[in-house]
């Protein structure tokens, strides 16, 4: 979830929350949102950083100050931030971005999500290797190969759904969009065939909270079983990933 809307929706809760950040940089600031539960989103841009500005945070919290802070990673490498704490009631500034969701792959499925995406407010963006046959997203994406995928430059808002059939191209897709901001990945495929990859991501090395991204079987368990319900299934989640929810009933 978005660091802004992370605490913004604490605050309707009426939870406490800590917005870090950066102060000390050219074009769009990166930020923290630390709620008083503990969980935090989105980051400063290392481990570190956000070690160090949930640590602040959480003093802000207790102190009820706010605070001006410089990190400092190595001797060339620093930021400032700022670390303002928030109360039921208060406004937290900045422009709510409108999360996009990102097809990737042709297909039933993909129409369907494209279509259920557009009536839920996503920006639609449909990828593929060749022609696009989503209905009217707001931009079609062809890509030659997976690597290409680098250059969707994808943000704290964007939800990927990679729903084509083709297996090899699926799974370096996967690969390639890790290295992306994105914070949901969901891949089309059974847990026999996703299993393997993704036992074989973290024995590279991808830790297990970028892995927590990726949700392979896509989606809630519904028992869907046409397109539009798979489609349903992978949105609804997307949907809770996004507003923190974990998809179990109201009551």
């Amino acid at each position: 979830m978005e660091p802004r809307a992370a605490v913004r929706e604490a605050l309707e809760r009426g939870e406490r929350a800590v917005l870090v950040t950066v102060t000390a940089l050219e074009g769009s600031p990166p930020s923290l949102g630390v709620l008083e539960s503990g969980e935090r989103f989105g980051s400063l841009g290392c481990d570190g950083f956000d070690e160090s500005g949930e640590h602040d945070a959480m003093r802000a919290l207790r102190e009820r100050v706010r605070l001006e802070r410089t990190y400092e990673w190595d001797d060339a490498s620093r930021i400032r931030v700022e670390v303002r704490p928030f109360t039921p009631g208060e406004t937290v500034p900045g422009s709510t971005v409108r999360p996009e969701l990102i097809v990737i792959g042709t297909g039933p499925v993909a129409r369907a999500l494209a279509a259920i995406g557009k009536v839920l407010g996503f920006t639609i963006r449909a990828v593929s290797l060749g022609p696009s046959d989503a209905p009217e997203p707001d931009e079609r994406i062809v890509v030659r190969n997976a690597k290409e995928l680098t250059k969707l430059h994808l943000g704290p808002e964007s939800y990927v759904v990679i729903a084509g059939h083709d297996r090899e191209f699926s799974q370096e897709a996967l690969r390639m969009l890790l290295l992306s901001e994105a914070p949901y990945l969901g891949m089309m495929g059974s847990r026999r065939h996703t299993g393997g990859l993704l036992d074989e991501l973290r024995a590279a090395g991808v830790s297990d909270r970028s892995l927590a991204r990726v949700h392979t079987p896509v989606g809630l368990d519904l028992g869907a079983q046409t397109p539009e319900e798979i489609a349903l299934a992978a949105i609804a989640h997307v949907v809770a990933v996004r507003r923190g929810r974990t998809g179990s009933p109201l009551a």
